[in-house]
């Protein structure tokens, strides 16, 4: 991981101060259950959290850009 952290920061400038995050953002559910003695977690809570940000900016987005329609149209 410290190689990917690297290369992010070498890259692209971004830096992680808690490397465990950036484990779990790149750990498929399969690998976590595969390897559950590592204890480590999948990427499975900020994949939630990602798609509830993305479905507010959505969101937000056609609320703005279509002020007359209703929200079953919205959806």
């Amino acid at each position: 991981m410290k190689n990917l952290h690297q290369q992010l920061l070498t890259d692209y400038g971004i830096d992680f101060s808690d490397l465990n995050l950036l484990q779990t953002a790149f750990t498929h559910t399969s690998y976590a259950n595969e390897h559950r003695s590592l204890g480590i977690h999948s990427n499975e809570r900020l994949e939630f959290l990602g798609d509830a940000v993305l479905e507010l900016c959505v969101s937000e987005a056609l609320f703005r850009e279509h002020p007359q329609e209703e929200e079953g149209s919205l959806t």
